[in-house]
């Protein structure tokens, strides 16, 4: 769903900043402030509606539509349309990486017999999970020389919270998060926006401001805050300053996991569970040690683990 909200959400906001402007240059004409249309930043807004335009071009180039059949895959959009038998893919990469933005991100990949490469990125496609279980049932088919039928799928899910977990027996892998990168950031703003609010306690307009400014932090910067509790049943994942996050994962249940580097974002952990739901979680209080820790004691589980952070 955020694939499709986040980009509707910045040309909105786009289109926002370019009819205030064009509001405020007609007021200027309006009020006589200006005596030409021309003469106003009603320029501002035409570049705006410009951007506005090359990004949904963008965006609707970025998300395909995908069609699995037995006989092929379907790949399109406005712009764009291609049909693949499964003849023409040499291979099918369900779980793998491509390059957005100077950061690896889940992909999977279809390599062509003639040398071309096919990124369907993970997080454009809401239903991805069934398009890997479907082309997993592809795979099967061919590997095994029989016709290819696809199947109904099944519906799978996280672990069961019925459950019982007791955290306190369990590994705990985390840091200091108050110290670390984003921590500092955080307490750090809190402690200077109490320190305006004691020294100017009049002012709304500033301490409104201070508080826009901390949900932004807060949002951003938690979201790089995880940590994880791990035995052999369960993997659970916790946030130092968002108390709601509470994700479990039978550890049965889990294909891949994978430590990330994300561009300028903290190490991440990367779960995919053998339904192929994908989920990355940013643990940005532990250290190098603490992820080699965790990645060693995850493959005694006999869990594929890979280390893609580097270090």
């Amino acid at each position: 769903m955020n694939a499709v909200v986040l980009p509707v959400l910045l040309i909105l906001w786009l289109a926002a900043i370019a009819t205030f402007i064009c509001f405020l240059s007609i007021e200027d004409v309006n009020n006589g402030k200006a005596d030409s249309i021309f003469k106003t930043p009603i320029y501002g807004s035409l570049i705006l509606f410009v951007a506005i335009i090359g990004t949904a071009i963008h965006y609707i180039k970025m998300y395909k539509t995908i069609a699995i059949d037995s006989k092929g895959i379907k790949i399109s959009n406005f712009f764009y349309k291609k049909s693949l038998a499964w003849n023409e893919i040499d291979e099918i990469e369900l779980i793998g990486k491509s390059q957005v933005a100077n950061s690896p991100v889940d992909a999977t990949i279809l390599i062509l017999k003639n040398g071309r490469k096919i990124d369907l990125i993970a997080s454009r496609y809401e239903n991805m999970p069934a398009i890997r279980k479907t082309l997993q049932q592809i795979i099967e088919c061919i590997e095994s020389n029989d016709q290819i039928l696809l199947s109904p799928l099944k519906a799978t899910s996280k672990v069961d919270t019925a459950d019982a977990i007791h955290l306190s027996k369990m590994t705990k892998y985390s840091g200091n998060h108050i110290l670390s990168f984003n921590g500092f950031l955080l307490y750090g703003w809190i402690i200077f926006s109490v320190f305006i609010v004691f020294t100017y306690p009049n002012s709304g307009g500033i301490i409104i401001g201070l508080v826009i400014m901390f949900g932004v932090l807060y949002g951003s910067l938690g979201l790089q805050l995880h940590y994880f509790y791990m035995d052999q049943n369960h993997l659970i994942i916790k946030n130092h300053v968002w108390p709601w996050v509470n994700d479990k994962y039978r550890i049965e249940d889990i294909k891949q996991v994978t430590i990330e580097a994300p561009y300028k974002k903290s190490t991440s952990l990367r779960v995919i569970t053998n339904g192929f739901i994908s989920k990355l979680y940013s643990g940005g209080s532990l250290k190098f040690s603490m992820w080699k820790k965790f990645l060693k004691d995850i493959q005694n589980f006999n869990i594929d683990a890979k280390n893609e952070a580097g270090f």
